[in-house]
């Protein structure tokens, strides 16, 4: 991967009598050389993949009693995809219900004969407090042991609930209003288990649930893909990688589409570099309006890593090499013209030209290499 090298050198064409060439006139094509930014690029080949992709558990057991979605549906955060048979989870909410009443009764009459002090000791409370803030700080420290840790910790808390500044949680267990209402919040959320709803804007994948059938507690069910947008993690060698950066543009090319490319950005950059491979991954992000794009695809990605503004550049494909020398043909009134240049910067399309040809020269990018200097020609396309 990276921005292609100049062009090799070339011979003088063989077997051409130059002496002769006045009398032929040479098919060629042109294009102009033009003046704008010079963007220089880096390559790397990716594999098309989910933005977010997740598998989709049930928390709970029981039997599907309604299917919502099937495989390849496009579904919105908060859809509901599947639900089960709820009676025996109602149920359950209504016998915690009563006995949380039941538990709320209780609480009245333990609250009435409890023998716990209805005072609190605010300035016993507070010293105890600091000691056990003490002894966590100790323990943790490594000055108690675990066993005196636990043995003092015991005793400083029954202190603590005989100033009575725990009377209410003391009441509150002893009663069982705390067990009926964790018991009751339970088979809510059991209940609410019945539902299960997309996380997330998804397509539904590897799906063949049937209604009636029975399912465990967290048995995989199927899959839930976010594409749009899409990513793309691909491998930038080691000595490219100080080049991009979170934010920077990227053409990807979709093979599969027959080539079309789309834009994208790099979202991430690893913190490291993979020993083996030598290279770092890099994560590119790019929206997928249409759907067209599917996880799995081939990918190639080109990233920016610099834009050299107002350059005079040239095709790459016009540049020869002779005797060690760059040079160009331009057309001046049917003639090819042999222009040396001298060139800068490059990426795979473009070459900065620091002198030699100026902005709307045509300089001949296909059918150059039998030309020599004053050579006649005829375009037949310019570009």
């Amino acid at each position: 991967t990276g921005v292609q090298t100049c062009a090799l050198p070339i011979s003088e064409p063989a077997n051409v009598n130059f002496s002769k060439l006045n009398k032929i006139v040479f098919d060629v094509k042109t294009a102009k050389v033009i003046r704008g930014n010079l963007i220089k690029r880096i390559s790397a080949n990716g594999i098309v993949k989910a933005d977010k992709e997740i598998d989709v558990v049930s928390k709970i057991g029981g039997i599907i009693k309604k299917i919502y979605v099937h495989e390849g549906m496009h579904v919105k955060k908060g859809a509901l995809l599947v639900k089960l048979d709820d009676k025996q989870y109602r149920i359950a909410v209504k016998n915690a219900q009563d006995k949380l009443t039941s538990a709320e009764v209780e609480l009245v009459f333990v609250k009435k004969f409890s023998l716990i002090a209805p005072k609190v000791n605010k300035i016993q409370a507070e010293k105890i407090k600091k000691e056990i803030d003490s002894l966590n700080r100790r323990f943790a420290e490594g000055a108690v042991s675990e066993k005196e840790y636990k043995n003092l910790k015991n005793k400083l808390e029954m202190r603590l609930i005989f100033t009575g500044a725990k009377r209410e949680d003391m009441l509150l267990n002893k009663s069982g209003f705390n067990t009926a209402v964790n018991n009751l919040d339970r088979a809510k959320l059991n209940l609410q288990n019945t539902e299960i709803r997309a996380p997330f804007n998804c397509v539904v994948g590897d799906f063949n649930l049937v209604e009636g059938q029975l399912i465990t507690a967290w048995t995989k069910l199927f899959k839930l893909f976010q594409i749009n947008p899409l990513k793309i993690d691909v491998g930038i060698l080691e000595n490219e990688i100080d080049k991009v950066r979170i934010g920077n543009q990227v053409l990807v090319q979709i093979n599969a589409l027959n080539g079309k490319i789309f834009k994208g950005k790099v979202v991430t950059v690893s913190p490291y570099v993979n020993e083996k491979t030598k290279t770092c991954r890099v994560t590119v992000q790019i929206l997928n309006k249409n759907n067209r794009i599917k996880p799995g695809m081939f990918a190639k990605a080109s990233i920016e890593v610099a834009k050299l503004k107002n350059k005079v550049l040239i095709p790459r494909k016009a540049l020869l090499v002779r005797e060690n020398r760059t040079l160009v043909f331009t057309v001046v009134d049917s003639l090819a013209k042999w222009k040396y240049v001298k060139i800068g910067e490059q990426n795979d399309k473009y070459i900065e030209v620091l002198s030699g040809v100026k902005p709307g020269d045509d300089v001949v990018v296909q059918g150059q290499f039998n030309l020599a200097h004053d050579s006649r020609v005829r375009v037949i396309n310019q570009q």
